[in-house]
This record gives structure tokens, sequence and C-alpha cells, in this order.
């Protein structure tokens, strides 16, 4: 039997109401890209030269709909500082064996949220999101995009990210 190490992530955004009604909610898969997978392999196994890598720290939004592709090194059209994670929870999980059973895996859930007055424009739909090591710079983890979402100072957007290792 092979084992593989299939990550895989998949977004929840919801725009939440003054009055706490989530008034849109979408889920979409993301693409860990390639600086992602090297961060994992650094902080799993080191690094022999240069800086240590950082975990995970913030959420970044912006307004390209351009397909995500491993060579991309962060959001196409940023939007607003990106906001730090604001919950960290870890969970077992079981994903399908190729043959039948199931292979117990790890779960990262990671939150973050644009408050009433962050990232407002609503000439200019939200679309794309991207898991970072920094507020600014850093290393990008993922990419994913989604169907525009219009933020403006009626919502909060939270953005509720599962990691699947």
């Amino acid at each position: 039997m092979r084992e593989t190490i299939s990550m895989h992530g998949c977004l929840t955004l919801q725009l939440v109401a003054r009055d706490g009604t989530v008034v849109h909610a979408q889920r979409t898969t993301n693409r860990i890209v390639k600086s992602g997978r090297q961060l994992v392999a650094q902080l799993f196994a080191g690094v022999t030269t240069g800086p240590p890598p950082a975990k995970v720290t913030h959420i970044g939004v912006g307004t390209s709909n351009a397909a995500p592709a491993d060579d991309q090194v962060g959001l196409s059209a940023e939007r607003a500082p990106r906001k730090p994670l604001t919950d960290i929870t870890y969970s077992d999980v079981d994903d399908p064996a190729p043959g039948g059973g199931t292979i117990k895996r790890v779960k990262a859930s990671l939150k973050a949220v644009y408050d009433f007055a962050d990232a407002n424009d609503p000439a200019t739909p939200l679309t794309e999101a991207a898991i970072f090591t920094a507020d600014t710079a850093g290393v990008m983890y993922n990419r994913v995009v989604f169907d525009p979402v219009t933020k403006t100072n009626a919502f909060q957007l939270t953005l509720l990210w599962d990691v699947i290792f």
C-alpha cells in the first residue's frame, strides 16, 4: 500500500448583516500553490540556509478572477489590509481511501473577519482569497477564486478555511 499526502482545502465565506444574520454564503475549494507546498515541507524538515519558515497568520482578499496556478505567490489584485487569523482549531477527519476504507487525517480550521468598514467597494466585487504567513509580503499558502461578493459597510465578511492534511 502506498501512502500519499493529499493536502486540500475549502473556503466558506459569509456576508453577515449587523443583526448577525448570514445573508450570503458560499463554499469553494482552493488550490495549494507551490510556495505553500514548499512552506509545509520546510516546516516539516527545516531549512538548510536562510531564515526559518513562519506559520500562516493572515487571510487576504482581492478582486481578480484569474484561475489559481501553482506558480502564483500573491493575490492578483489584493484589496485592503490582510486580516489576522482569529480562531484556529484542529480536528480528526476520515477521508475515503483508494480501494475502500478510510485514511485518518487532520483538519486545521482557520477564521478571519473583515469588519463592516473593511475592504468595501460596491463597484468592484471581491473574487479571490488566500492564506499568508504575514500581514504583508510573506508566503502565500493557497489561493481560491469564488463567485463575486460585493462588500459594503452593511456587512462583515467572515472567511472560514478548512485545510485537510
